[in-house]
């Protein structure tokens, strides 16, 4: 008999899990409505928490149920006071948790009709193109989104923007007390959420008010929810596993939530640990990713072992992508060993799900290390309550296959979506006779369990986000040495593997053969690499040119992916990987010298462990930035450098100014020497020294420090050299600056020292900005052109503000720029500290610091102390600053500030400098925060607006 695995909605004495719940609930809720009204009555006490993206305030903002309800209540009002008709489509743009869930009830509640809008592309014609088809497919354009959201989509023309800043104004100065919310019915649309447009643009898939209901009931049955039970989520709001699997599906049972936006958890590991700690948490979530990454960072940190209480822990949902099982093993021993509790009881449920499906619709609960796992993933297992799946022959779609053997994924149930909004064609297109959903992944069901085998879309999944093949083949077919239309990428997944990963495979413009092949080869999968890298933030697992008279296309004139990749796998393309292997020595080769010194082959040791390469394979020439070294991977070549040297320390500025393993080599041997080193002070770091466009300067922010540019400097490799300038006097024997004019003296020399001539591109961060416009200044007066001067979030006027700067306020903001106390710490120890003793007062940051971070600082008492000198010396150069004098042109790029209102910072504090340019100068609205803009969440938008203003300055 086919297989056919259906979990009928059953209610037990073992279903019941809340008996108060249970009794009160007389009536079922038959709309989102009544699940907002029925948690705010039964648990008005609850919460929902949240940390945002900043990652120097780790503080959680808290809401009672009712204290939201009555919060979305006022943005509804605010929101139908707009006048649109009922029914109509708000595309949501934001990116907090908090505001997102605020919104999506606030449409609701009026009427009105969300659509979840994820992160729009950073190719500008893909985004213009994208908008143009939402506004194509609803028949209007109105978007909810932030001043960021509002700047990307300011090339857009026939836009109805509202900020969700100047609704929340809106909302706190009117009364909803007369109020009265939409009363939907349960066939309504309720949320819409977009696909990934993996294949084309997106498709919206409507979600109706009965569908969701259907899913939550479902979830909360599998997952065993109560009014007690405790959520962590961290997965983006605008994914159905971040809204409906973890938000709406426990405030159907009154459980309370805590949202954490990801760069909290990606940039500090520990925390997801911590929070189940602190919170009591009961169910979280964590893809392959993040469980291999937990497991790489935490499983040898002996020190933390028997140190956590995760007692609370029973569940561990994990999905977006197939969990390797040795890495689910590995994690599971991993946790034990951290927890105070040797006995810690947990399954991680490896899950199945789509948009299509509101998420997890087949879960299998796995004790990974009770059960060892039969296959390389773990098992998906067996639907939820009233989900049914089955899996086919792909060529007829209905034809069911023999348990054991592969085939299409079909689903269905009440949970799955109605339509495709305003797109009949891809709606009927999706299902087959008797309402089965066509998942287009390739299945296996044995004995009642699936698992899942290959995808029939043309999709690569990196850490849980799928990518579109096809527009990734679009943007390789540019590189020079490809021949066009020779070129396919393929979704392919090593043994072990973390996660997903793809090869490419082209046919080359030249020769293999020819004298210049190594050469053209190299640069031509160096583009290759640099374009994956910026599309889907991950690089070619292979790369393998194929003579185009041994490339096969299909009779339709196609290359045919998954013959390649079969071909691939089976060994039939060695022979062209051993020779693209063969040329790609010799043009290493022509630059590879082989560590020689017994530091060299040590720290060869410690960059081929770092980047996960052969030893053999590091030249004593590489160096660690191009390699793919980060901020965090700085660190650890610190940590691991100064173990084998048997050193105290090796100073981190002294890797970013010594990248290549050689250089590095000789300045650790003079370290290790009884002499002694001692450098000369010189302000240049350079961060990256590839391409050949004009270089850029980026001068420290007020801490002096510039560690903090190293993931910028990465988006420039093979386009332009990125130097940072610190300040002086953070090594033994180097004064601090005395005055303004001897820094820019100073930095104004060391540029010239670096880059002979113009013109010049130059920038700063935070204070940084008014020095490099003073350095900009300097150079125009020598005679040079300076086409391009970066003020990130600094106004031409500071000297007041460095005069209201005294000892202690100078220590907690660097304090709370290191991220060792939060936002609200530096704000309340303010006036308490000041009546303490230096030493007191930094005693006390200390023991409030995160031990965690100041391990990854590498930070000691003594250091901080003399950290805090180096700070409060820029301070008083800029006591008595005044800004004078103008240059061509000025970039002012402006984030959330310290204090007071972005619109007040912008008119009235930054417009100033138009006073100081000869032209007219642009502003433009960047992410984040003052402190927080460059932040390993706001980086990568902040680099793609200053690489556009760059090329609107023509450099």
């Amino acid at each position: 008999m086919a297989p056919v695995a259906v979990m009928p909605v059953t209610l037990d004495t073992t279903t019941i899990h809340d008996l108060k719940a249970s009794v009160a609930r007389t009536t079922s809720p038959e709309t989102l409505l009544d699940v907002l009204t029925q948690a705010t009555s039964q648990y008005p006490d609850h919460e929902l928490g949240f940390i945002t993206s900043s990652a120097h305030d780790s503080s959680i903002q808290t809401k009672t149920f009712s204290e939201f309800a009555q919060y979305v209540r006022s943005l509804a009002q605010a929101i139908r006071a707009w006048g649109k008709p009922t029914g109509s489509i708000i595309v949501v743009y934001l990116t907090e948790h908090e505001e997102n869930m605020a919104a999506v009830w606030a449409c609701l509640l009026a009427g009105l009709v969300p659509c979840l809008q994820p992160a729009l592309s950073a190719q500008q014609t893909h985004k213009e193109g994208h908008v143009a088809h939402i506004k194509g497919l609803f028949g209007s354009a109105i978007w909810l989104t932030n001043e960021t959201g509002a700047e990307q989509l300011l090339s857009i023309p026939d836009l109805d923007i509202h900020l969700f800043s100047e609704l929340k104004e809106s909302a706190a100065a009117s009364d909803h007390s007369e109020f009265k919310a939409h009363e939907p019915k349960a066939d309504d649309e309720a949320i819409l959420f977009l696909t990934s447009g993996s294949t084309g643009f997106s498709k919206a898939v409507v979600h109706t008010h009965r569908t969701i209901l259907a899913a939550c009931h479902a979830k909360g049955e599998d997952y065993a929810l109560t009014s007690e039970t405790k959520i962590l989520n961290w997965v983006g709001f605008d994914h159905v596993a971040g809204s409906i699997e973890m938000h709406l599906a426990p405030l159907l049972y009154g459980a309370s939530q805590l949202h954490v936006h990801p760069s909290a958890i990606l940039s500090d590991p520990l925390r997801y640990l911590r929070l189940i700690e602190e919170r009591s948490i009961e169910i979280a979530f964590a893809p392959n990713f993040l469980l291999a990454k937990l497991t790489r960072d935490l499983e040898k940190r002996s020190e933390l072992f028997g140190t956590f209480n995760l007692s609370s822990l029973r569940r561990i949902n994990s999905g977006g992508e197939a969990v390797v099982s040795k890495t689910a093993q590995a994690f599971a021993a991993t946790l034990k060993n951290l927890a105070k509790d040797s006995n810690l009881s947990f399954v991680i449920c490896a899950g199945f799900g789509m948009t299509e499906t509101c998420a997890g619709c087949i879960y299998d609960s796995t004790d990974a290390l009770a059960n060892v796992p039969a296959h390389e993933f773990l098992e998906l297992g067996t639907p939820i309550p009233g989900c049914e799946m089955r899996v086919v022959d792909p060529e007829d779609g209905v034809t069911p296959r023999p348990d054991g053997e592969s085939g299409e994924l079909q689903v269905r149930g009440p949970m799955v979506f109605v339509r495709y909004y305003n797109n009949a064609e891809a709606t009927s297109s999706s299902f087959v006779e008797g309402g089965w959903y066509r998942t287009g992944d390739i299945g296996i069901i044995e004995n009642g369990k699936m698992r899942l085998s290959g995808r029939i879309k043309d999709t690569v999944i990196v850490h849980g986000v799928s990518y579109g093949i096809p527009e990734l083949e679009t943007h390789l077919q540019t590189v020079e040495g490809v021949m066009h239309s020779f070129l396919a990428a393929a979704p392919y997944r090593a043994p072990g593997q973390d996660t997903e990963g793809f090869v490419v495979f082209y046919s080359p413009t030249f020769s293999l053969d020819e004298e210049d092949a190594p050469a053209k080869l190299y640069a031509t999968h160096r583009a290759l690499r640099d374009i994956s890298v910026k599309m889907i933030t991950l690089p070619p697992q292979q790369i393998i040119p194929i003579p185009i008279n041994q490339m096969e296309k299909t009779t339709l004139g196609k290359l045919s992916r998954a013959r390649l990749i079969k071909q691939f796998k089976e060994g039939q393309l060695a022979q062209h990987v051993a020779r693209a292997e063969e040329l790609l020595s010799i043009a290493r080769g022509a630059s590879f010298v082989a560590p020689s010194t017994e530091t060299e082959k040590t720290l060869a040791r410690i960059y081929a462990d770092i980047f996960n390469n052969n030893v053999n394979d590091v030249s004593a020439n590489d160096n660690f930035f191009e390699l793919g070294g980060t901020s965090i991977d700085v660190i650890r070549l610190k940590r691991e450098g100064e173990a084998a040297f048997g050193l105290p320390e090796i100073p981190t500025i002294q890797i970013l100014k010594h990248p290549v393993l050689s250089s590095l080599a000789g300045y650790v041997d003079a370290l290790c020497s009884k002499d002694g080193f001692q450098e000369e002070y010189d302000p240049i770091v350079p961060l990256q020294l590839t391409g050949d466009r004009t270089p850029i300067f980026m001068v420290h922010p007020g801490v002096g420090e510039v560690l903090i540019f190293v993931n910028l400097a990465k988006y420039f490799q093979n386009e332009r050299p990125f130097y940072a300038l610190r300040a002086r006097g953070f090594e033994p024997g180097h004064p601090f600056f005395g005055s303004m004019d001897e820094m820019v003296s100073s930095y104004a020399a060391a540029v010239k020292r670096t880059q002979a001539k113009g013109p010049y591109a130059i920038a700063g961060y935070s204070y940084g900005g008014v020095v490099a416009y003073e350095v900009a200044k300097r150079l125009e007066a020598m005679g040079d052109e300076v086409k391009f001067t970066g003020l990130i979030n600094i106004p031409p006027h500071i000297a007041d503000r460095m005069h209201e700067i005294d000892w202690t306020s100078g220590m907690l903001n660097l304090s709370y720029f290191l991220g060792l106390i939060t936002k609200q710490d530096a704000i309340d120890l303010t006036s308490p500290l000041r009546r303490l003793s230096r030493k007191d007062q930094l005693d006390l940051i200390w023991k409030l610091s995160p031990p965690e971070r100041l391990v990854e600082l590498q930070l000691t008492p003594e250091k901080l102390d003399h950290w805090v000198d180096i700070a409060g010396s820029l301070i008083e150069c800029g006591k008595e600053y005044n800004p004078s004098g103008s240059v061509q042109s000025l970039d002012v790029f402006y984030a959330i500030p310290l204090r007071g209102s972005k619109a007040d910072w912008l008119n009235n504090q930054l417009k100033p400098w138009a006073g100081f340019s000869r032209s007219e100068p642009s502003y433009t609205d960047v992410p984040g925060q003052h402190y927080t803009l460059m932040d390993f969440d706001h980086v990568p938008q902040f680099q793609k607006i200053f690489r556009s203003r760059l090329e609107a300055r023509g450099i």
